[in-house]
């Protein structure tokens, strides 16, 4: 314990810490005091502010493209012969279900399914079109415009850790190019490590928010029990259980693994669901998405209603950049601590294209099979979805596959383990955006990370017994508002720190120092 509180920064500690007790504390004595901040400051930020979220996409998008195809893409993270820490694969797999989750799984069967009812672009509920758009757009919620959101994190982090040789990993240390090394000791600093750590908290709170009830459901059906608060808080020990060997093995022995057991349970569960779906459909299905999305790319990146009633953005898109921006610190500090040996622009790219590509098969072969099922009258799952959420429609579809217990069974192990994972590089980066001069090869302290998880599963525990998903979700929301703010500082200060040391350089020059280690 002194080792854990000796590295600790405790100011940015036991503040966030301070802050989420006391939001567990209102939720248990006055919780309409906590549900009528979250409601109006959601009112205000999606009613008023909305816009700011479409457009900070747009800059991170902006910011891909700039640093791939600049000189500055060919900065190498680490020694000019130093190999990559992980394999290839192994990299991207921890970079997918980290950013991923359960949540792939769970939404990937229910999402289309609310877009044939609340539809986009005003079009009529229910109709061809409505089903085209429904399979499209959950693909580009999850996709390379959910992604791009890491980008500036990413670089800003990668630049500061490896090109700089800073022993902070965290935001508030990105900064400094900007407004100077002092900045770090100042209240803004800490305001910000602060705002950063609600943030990841709300990310993962909503992820255990759409997970627990669905799994509560499925072990139900497998056992006959009662799908009761009883069986919500047995979902979350079990994750709990998990989540604590992780920790205990640590970033190589712990991660690592648990992520390369992700990967094989995601290819067992996919194969076996191609074999007995119908798969010419799903492909059929796809390729119009691909052909949708390219044509409509610059309408759905743009897309405000400003005439209409924002039902639909404010719902969907601005939920998901809300929920996707409290993202940002978990993966800028973990897929930076995972791609030591690599060039920046391999990071960005793969991280875009890894991500996008494991999201959008979970989005295009279970939403391709939900609609499927819907359209061909197989089972009514728009009317299951309004009547039992998101948990009913995903038994619901299990139980059309052949040997349905054993699917549900898969899907249990599935989203155990792709929860868990997110969890454990959640408490990871927690660890290092609470720490100070944490070396950036060690783990932060288990005392550290272990406490994160415990105040992570209180709060998600609260929340669900409250207001339920919907409340969660406004929760991520409100949080994710004020990260657009360090996303849009992020950039600037990443991009003034490699023109800062960097700037006179040529491209050739830039390849002859970082990858061939000639001055």
């Amino acid at each position: 314990m002194r080792e854990a509180l000796k590295e600790m920064d405790k100011v940015v500690y036991f503040t966030a810490m301070g802050l989420i007790a006391l939001i567990v504390l209102t939720l248990a004595f006055w919780p309409e005091v906590i549900i009528g901040f979250i409601q109006g400051a959601f009112q205000i930020v999606v009613g008023k502010l909305g816009w700011m979220y479409v457009l900070v996409n747009v800059i991170c998008f902006g910011m891909f493209f700039y640093l791939y195809f600049s000189k500055y893409g060919n900065i190498k993270l680490g020694k000019p012969d130093e190999k990559p820490r992980f394999s290839t694969f192994s990299w991207a797999a921890m970079i997918f279900t980290s950013g991923a989750g359960s949540s792939t799984v769970i939404l990937g069967f229910a999402e289309p399914l609310y877009y044939l009812t609340d539809t986009p672009f005003h079009i009529k509920a229910m109709s061809t079109k409505a089903y085209e758009y429904a399979h499209m757009y959950g693909q580009f919620h999850w996709g390379f415009s959910a992604w791009a959101f890491y980008v500036p994190a990413v670089a800003a982090i990668c630049y500061m850790l490896y090109i700089r040789n800073s022993k902070d990993v965290k935001i508030s240390n990105t900064m400094t190019p900007l407004f100077g090394e002092p900045f770090t000791h100042t209240i803004f600093a800490k305001i910000i490590d602060i705002c950063v750590v609600l943030g990841i908290v709300a990310s993962i709170t909503t992820s255990l928010g759409l997970g627990v009830p669905v799994m509560s459901k499925l072990i139900a059906d497998l056992t006959g029990l009662p799908a009761n608060m009883g069986m919500q808080i047995f979902v979350f020990a079990v994750w709990f259980a998990i989540f604590g060997w992780s920790v205990f093995r640590g970033l190589n022995n712990g991660i690592r693994k648990l992520t390369n057991l992700n990967m094989i349970i995601i290819g067992v569960f996919l194969a076996g669901f191609v074999c007995v779906t119908p798969l010419g459909d799903l492909i059929s299905m796809e390729l119009n998405t691909i052909g949708l999305y390219l044509d409509k790319l610059p309408r759905l990146v743009f897309y405000t209603d400003p005439f209409g009633d924002k039902k639909f953005v404010s719902g969907w898109t601005m939920f998901y950049w809300g929920w996707w921006l409290t993202f940002i610190p978990i993966m800028g500090i973990f897929i930076a601590k995972v791609s030591q040996g690599r060039t920046l622009k391999q990071v960005l790219l793969g991280q875009m294209v890894y991500g996008t590509l494991g999201c959008c098969t979970f989005l295009g072969l279970l939403g391709g099979y939900s609609l499927y099922l819907q359209r061909h009258g197989v089972v009514n799952l728009v009317s299951i979805l309004a009547k039992e959420g998101n948990e009913g429609v995903v038994l619901a579809i299990l139980h059309t596959l052949p040997f349905p217990k054993i699917f549900i069974v898969v899907t249990i192990v599935l989203c155990f383990v792709f929860l868990a994972t997110t969890i454990d590089s959640t408490a990871l980066v927690l660890g290092n955006a609470t720490s100070k001069h944490l070396d950036p090869n060690r783990d932060p302290h288990l005392y550290n990370r272990f406490s994160w998880a415990i105040a992570i599963f209180v709060l998600a525990i609260a929340l669900t017994l409250v207001g339920g998903l919907s409340l969660i979700q406004k929760f991520a929301i409100d949080i994710g508002f004020w990260l657009i703010f360090i996303t849009i500082l992020l950039s600037i200060s990443v991009v003034h720190a490699m023109k800062e040391d960097l700037g006179d350089k040529t491209k050739e020059e830039i390849i002859e120092i970082f990858q061939k280690g000639r001055n």
